[in-house]
């Protein structure tokens, strides 16, 4: 037999545990960055799962918001839903930015750390696309339009020299050259 659940307060349930992770984000965020100034990576770990969690999170109470009837409710709880998402990925741009500067800062990476490098950098381009784009351009911050605008900078320049940075080569070595033309 199905259950019969009040669609509202289960979004409602939801947006309130949404709250919650967000500040769980919180706290990781600060031992992340912490941590990751020393050249150490074991708390990113955690940082990337809960940023998971919540993106996943986010996919469950938008498919219940578009089973919700049109009507004031699912406005005010759309709203508050697109508020919650808008923060958490301005948040996240911001910290994954912060992490490309400390990883690039460090003289020596550890192992793990171009990982690192490429999971932000991947994070960075879709955040910024996402958030220069409806529904959430509107809801942006002006620190969060500068944050975008720093990331499209960064981009520019990982896009520039990736192939030295990230030893993209396209399997043609000098000596593969050579033995190719013979």
């Amino acid at each position: 037999m199905a259950r019969t659940v009040n669609l509202e307060a289960e979004i409602e349930r939801f947006l309130d545990a949404l709250d919650d992770k967000s500040s769980t984000l919180r706290e990781v965020v600060a031992a992340t960055k912490s941590e990751v100034a020393r050249s150490s990576f074991a708390n990113y770990k955690k940082f990337s799962d809960v940023c998971g969690d919540f993106d996943s999170f986010c996919i469950l109470i938008e498919y219940r918001l578009k089973r919700l009837p049109q009507g004031p409710a699912r406005a005010q709880l759309g709203a508050r839903f697109q508020a919650a998402r808008v923060a958490h990925m301005s948040r996240q741009l911001k910290t994954s930015i912060e992490l490309m500067g400390l990883v690039a800062s460090v003289r020596e990476l550890p192992l793990g750390a171009k990982d690192v490098f490429l999971r932000e950098l991947r994070s960075i381009y879709a955040l910024k696309n996402a958030l220069s784009e409806p529904p959430f351009a509107d809801g942006v911050a002006p620190e969060t339009a500068h944050d975008i605008d720093l990331a499209e900078k960064i981009l520019r320049e990982i896009i520039e020299r990736a192939p030295t940075m990230l030893e993209l080569s396209l399997g043609i070595e000098s000596g593969e050259a050579t033995a190719a033309e013979a």
